[in-house]
């Protein structure tokens, strides 16, 4: 059966700063326990070998240079080899600054012509504008319909208002005439019908 302190006991028995009497202790429990023990093997041998790696030297990454320098002997590169290097470089660098300038090199009739930006952006512009002016016009139309809509609406609402009124005043005539006639019938003494 697995130790459940396994993990406990060799990680305190690795760490630097372990008191004497601590480490007699994992040592009494690694006796008596064969899974600590195994591990702590294990672990003890990995440890030895990153040991052993730490004291190998590094690789001299540099040594293919000095041995090509040494194979070409008295011939060293000349400065104007150097310099055909970075031609490469320095176009690839100039058409990256030429394309994010949006240059346009043209050559029309015998003369050259540069420009910054494209020429079509005029022809997105006039677009535009007559987008704009579209847009206007609409709004302006859509605020006449909506202008006679609510005229419209206030005429309907003042036609409801006086057909109201002129109900009321007719049901008010109704209840007065009612109202005369009960009072009539009341004074001419008619008793039952």
């Amino acid at each position: 059966m697995p130790c459940s302190r396994t993990d406990h006991v060799l990680r305190e028995y690795f760490s630097d700063d372990l008191s004497p009497v601590l480490r007699a202790e994992i040592e009494e429990h690694v006796t008596a326990c064969a899974d600590c023990a195994a591990r702590l093997r294990e672990l003890t041998g990995a440890a030895r070998e990153l040991r052993r790696w730490e004291e190998m030297p590094a690789p001299r990454w540099d040594r293919h240079m000095a041995l090509f320098r040494r194979e070409r002997g008295a011939e060293r590169s000349r400065p104007w080899r150097l310099a055909w290097q970075w031609i490469p470089a320095a176009a690839c660098a100039l058409m990256l600054g030429l394309m994010l300038l949006n240059t346009s090199v043209v050559y029309q009739g015998g003369a050259l012509e540069i420009s910054f930006g494209s020429p079509g952006l005029t022809a997105v512009d006039q677009r535009l504008a007559e987008f704009n002016r579209l847009q206007a016009e609409e709004r302006e139309e859509f605020a006449d319909v909506l202008a006679r809509f609510e005229q419209l609406r206030m005429q309907d609402l003042e036609t409801m208002r006086a057909g109201y009124e002129l109900l009321a005043d007719r049901d008010y005539e109704t209840v007065r005439s009612l109202q005369q006639l009960v009072s009539l019938v009341g004074s001419t003494g008619v008793t039952g019908w």
